[in-house]
């Protein structure tokens, strides 16, 4: 039979972009009767405006010590798996989620069901259909309105009053499950080849019918993703449902070792569709490197024209924003501006060195030596994430192995997997058993967001 998540949420404000969830129920409603449910207040990682507080009753001090998203985020995807996301005005409580989920760098996706659309079909001529007013209309009992529970006990009850407003109520819900938008698949792929699909962490890889990489993706739960992806619109959608031939996939059991993996595959290979799908987002990165005479400078360049093994610094939106980040460098660290821009092969006294900034490189008063030393120190202290060497550990595919990443000088070298009962003493020893592997700043990005969300991972320093 079909599942119903029966969804009410509390949130710092209107707008899903700005606001966060404070507070989430969920109520699975099947054969009539709630089978399974989840709660909880949630720590919006932001303070709660006076007027929600007003509304809701809930304070700063009650979410201070409650779980954030993250921590009750695969709680979520396990009780909506499989269920229609049915809420009263379903698009505010739909839209706040999924963006809880892609500030997470997850796609949640689920069928929606909207109480409000339904109750002016079923029950028409009412002056309002204002959950409020209905529970009122209707006598549905509740203790405690504006906090998630009961407003997701109320809408419930409404829903089922919904489905039972029809003498043939087994019939109404067939059709009205019938109705909602479903998964469409390239006509290559049927739905027992995506069952088949484990639902496991991973990376998953669309292949067109010359078995070449359009799309490439990382999830938590490839065989769910997978279906996301072609029950939702637009031209990316459009463009799989006429290319996609088959789907191959590799579990990683980490979902870091996923992320990291994802970041290397699309690299590597440049699929069309996530080429074409990027955002304007950090499309410029600034390089080091050394110039004609031997001096350290640093360079900007647009993605698509720098070279996989530049020493990247970091990626901006814009050629302007990154320009200026590199005149702060310039000053804060008394760089010389003639050394970084140098086109010709020779040297003349730049303007910083007439006011006293630049110590002196371009009119000869400060060696070579001593400048790529001091760009060394400042290139090092702007570039690292990680100042010492460690080891890191997560799942691994099995419970009988762990995943592994070594981050050494700054940048993760080497990943792979170990069984979990085998001790290695020494670095050196450990990365023998492992794949190498090239961090960049992308990467390092990934790998400090990832330790933030799960602090509790092992590491060993060295």
């Amino acid at each position: 039979m079909t599942r119903f998540a029966i969804i009410d949420i509390e949130t710092t404000g209107i707008q899903f972009k700005q606001g966060k969830i404070t507070e989430i129920a969920i109520l699975i409603y099947q054969n009539g009767q709630i089978v399974d449910q989840f709660e909880s207040l949630i720590n919006p990682e932001t303070s709660i405006p006076f007027e929600i507080t007003r509304i809701t009753g809930i304070t700063n001090e009650m979410v201070e010590q409650a779980p954030k998203f993250y921590e009750v985020a695969k709680k979520i995807l396990e009780i909506t798996h499989d269920a229609i996301f049915v809420a009263h005005n379903v698009q505010f409580d739909y839209s706040f989620v999924k963006e809880e989920f892609s500030a997470l760098g997850y796609s949640f996706s689920r069928k929606k069901l909207c109480t409000v659309q339904l109750s002016r079909k079923h029950f028409p001529g009412l002056k309002s259909y204002a959950l409020g007013n209905l529970i009122k209309h209707f006598n549905i009992e509740v203790t405690d309105r504006h906090r998630a529970y009961q407003d997701a006990l109320a809408t419930s009850k409404l829903f089922h009053l919904i489905l039972h407003a029809n003498d043939h109520a087994t019939d109404f819900m067939n059709q009205l499950v019938s109705n909602v938008k479903d998964a469409k698949l390239p006509g290559s792929l049927t739905r027992e080849d995506v069952d088949a699909i484990p639902d496991e962490v991973g990376v998953y890889y669309m292949c067109n019918e010359s078995g070449d990489y359009v799309y490439i993706g990382k999830s938590i739960n490839i065989r769910e993703r997978i279906y996301q992806h072609f029950s939702e619109t637009g031209y990316k959608v459009s463009k799989m449902l006429r290319q996609v031939h088959r789907i191959e996939y590799t579990l990683t059991g980490s979902e870091l070792m996923a992320q990291l993996l994802e970041s290397s595959e699309i690299k590597k290979y440049s699929p069309e569709i996530n080429r074409a799908q990027r955002s304007s987002k950090d499309q410029y990165a600034m390089y080091r490197t050394l110039n004609d005479l031997g001096y350290f400078q640093y360079l900007i360049k647009h993605k698509d024209w720098l070279d996989e093994k530049a020493d990247v610094v970091q990626l901006f939106s814009s050629q302007k924003k990154a320009s200026e980040y590199l005149d702060y460098l310039i000053h804060e660290y008394h760089l010389c501006e003639q050394v970084n821009s140098l086109k010709k092969n020779e040297l003349l006294p730049c303007y910083r060195y007439q006011i006293g900034i630049c110590l002196g490189a371009c009119a000869g008063h400060e060696t070579k030596e001593s400048y790529n030393e001091r760009f060394e120190i400042m290139h090092q202290k702007i570039n690292r994430f990680f100042q010492r060497n460690f080891i890191l550990y997560d799942k691994g595919r099995s419970e009988s192995e762990v995943s592994v990443f070594v981050i050494e000088n700054g940048f993760c070298n080497a990943i792979g997997y170990l069984d979990k009962d085998i001790s290695y003493e020494q670095p050196e020893v450990l990365k023998e058993s492992l794949k190498s592997f090239r961090g960049n700043i992308e990467t390092n990005g990934i790998i400090n967001q990832y330790i933030k969300k799960h602090p509790s991972l092992k590491k060993i320093y060295f």
